[in-house]
């Protein structure tokens, strides 16, 4: 899916120097987790010196980042604009308020965009969770795991398991071992030295239903495996009394062959939010089993069983078909509140201004990466030729995911140096940032200041390039702004309207160039 947005704004007086957005957000449609929706904006520069783009910093949401640059970054001649297109890819269903940071080289300092977009799930069977977090995400789980629930028997969960959902082409293994036999039916499975393993041991909930069915948390073992895990905890064992297939026992510890740490840690994760923590056993395990669940990812086997348990029991397991429900909730058994954590970024560990024929302004961004807001205050600069002109007040609130400028007024002509200094609440000695300067290009390149020329003009049939042997890519922009793409291998012309076009061409290692014919 493609949303694009493009806004160019009108050039500004060349006398400006500051870069521009053509937008101050982007706003993108609900997307969900499978899709990868656009939008663009433009980078102008209005002033009359080369601006190089530096980078385009994104930022995570539990450890994800859903926002991308896809665009090539470059600098951007005089009068000229940059698109850079914003990919949103999101993994959590949650309403996304973010920023994006386009830090240019030029001495001016960086520009922010907001970013808004709605994540969704492609799977409507959890569209309750959309926008929870911790106690209210666990609450909605709970009853979404609850509702119409289908429990079986306990024969006939297990007649489910050996004769379909753990048979693979008449054979069925065991979760500890590794060690696989044929049968399909209780008695063979007794025949074969096979029982049924509640990853979450059932002397704790008594044996009682649904519990002791639900197949979510069951799994085909050897009886001698089943044993030697009895009901001991889940963990790291490293002085082992019994190992097999890769699996071990020992010190009151059971630790799965890594081939099973990932399903057993979901398994687990699953029975107490369904359920609860029986005998405080999860309790003690959750880091663990939090530890496995994300370094063990989940399998397609996992995705397959997980769909085969929902044609029976109508429920299905969140933590297989979206393992990173996990990091929205801070604890699985105690009240779950995520901890508060205001984070504060700043574009700059030195500020470089542009020094040069110039007067203007350098932007400093910082932004809330954190959970809570933060403030900042006591902003100070040493250097009495440079004036902060905002923010005008202090303290400067800073909402999560929000951005603000810190604006410093300067001439390029004088000397320049010091400190920007200044307080936030989330940490607890003073930011200090050092200032320098670095010299404004005021020359391009030769390769730029002798663009391939363009013939003949006007054009009937086909364009001819001269010096054009460094193109990579040329472009014509109609008066009503269709565009038409060619290539160097082909500039025939003749299926285009008549008219006045724009052209716009890339070069090998060098800035986009721009003229009219």
């Amino acid at each position: 899916m493609k949303y694009a947005l493009y806004l160019l704004l009108a050039t500004a007086s060349l006398q400006a120097q500051k870069p521009l957005l053509s937008a101050d957000s982007l706003f993108y449609p609900s997307t969900d987790e499978t899709q990868n929706t656009t939008a663009s904006l433009w980078l102008i520069n209005p002033g009359p010196y080369p601006l190089p783009l530096k980078d385009v910093v994104l930022f995570s949401l539990y450890d994800q980042v859903p926002f991308r640059v896809q665009s090539p970054l470059s600098t951007v001649l005089p009068g000229d604009s940059l698109e850079i297109q914003i990919d949103f890819q999101p993994q959590h269903n949650l309403y996304h308020r973010m920023a994006a940071v386009v830090r240019t080289a030029g001495g001016l300092g960086h520009r922010a965009i907001a970013l808004r977009g709605q994540g969704v799930y492609s799977r409507t069977y959890y569209q309750r969770t959309q926008n929870l977090r911790e106690e209210a995400l666990k609450s909605a789980l709970n009853s979404l795991l609850a509702l119409s629930y289908n429990s079986l028997s306990y024969n006939a969960a297990r007649d489910a398991m050996y004769s379909s959902i753990d048979n693979q082409n008449g054979l069925v293994e065991c979760v500890y071992t590794g060690r696989s036999a044929s049968f399909s039916t209780r008695s063979g499975a007794t025949a074969n030295q096979f029982n049924c393993e509640h990853t979450f041991p059932q002397g704790f909930f008594s044996q009682n239903l649904p519990m002791r069915s639900d197949i979510h948390h069951l799994f085909p073992t050897d009886i001698n495996a089943n044993s030697q895990r009895g009901n001991d905890p889940f963990g790291t064992v490293s002085n082992a009394s019994w190992t097999s297939g890769g699996s071990r026992s020992g010190g009151g510890r059971f630790e799965p062959r890594d081939a099973h740490k990932g399903a057993a840690a979901r398994a687990m994760l699953y029975f107490v939010i369904r359920y609860r923590d029986y005998a405080n056993h999860f309790a003690g395990q959750e880091v663990i089993l939090r530890q496995w669940h994300r370094q063990f990812s989940v399998s397609q086997g996992e995705r397959d069983r997980n769909q085969a348990i929902y044609s029976r029991q109508n429920n299905r397991n969140p933590f297989v078909d979206y393992p990173q429900l996990e990091a929205r909730i801070s604890s699985f058994v105690q009240n779950s509140v995520a901890s508060p954590n205001p984070s504060l970024w700043f574009s700059d560990d030195t500020i470089f201004l542009a020094q040069g024929p110039i007067r203007d302004t350098f932007h400093l961004v910082l932004y809330n990466r954190g959970n809570t807001p933060l403030q900042c205050d006591q902003f100070q600069l040493s250097d009495p030729n440079l004036q902060l002109i905002s923010p005008s007040g202090s303290p400067l609130s800073l909402a999560p995911g929000a951005f603000e400028y810190l604006k410093i007024a300067f001439d390029g002509s004088q000397s320049a140096a010091g400190q920007l200094s200044f307080r936030s609440s989330d940490r607890g000695n003073q930011i200090v940032i050092p200032i320098a300067q670095r010299p404004l290009a005021l020359e391009l390149s030769p390769a730029l200041t002798s663009p391939p020329e363009i013939f003949p003009n006007p054009v009937r049939q086909a364009l001819f390039l001269g010096h054009g042997e460094h193109i990579v890519g040329l472009r014509l922009w109609s008066g009503t702004g269709q565009v038409y793409p060619l290539s160097r291998e082909d500039l025939s012309v003749a299926h285009l309207p008549k008219g006045t076009y724009t052209w716009k061409c890339g070069m090998e290692r060098e800035p986009v160039i721009t003229a009219s014919w």
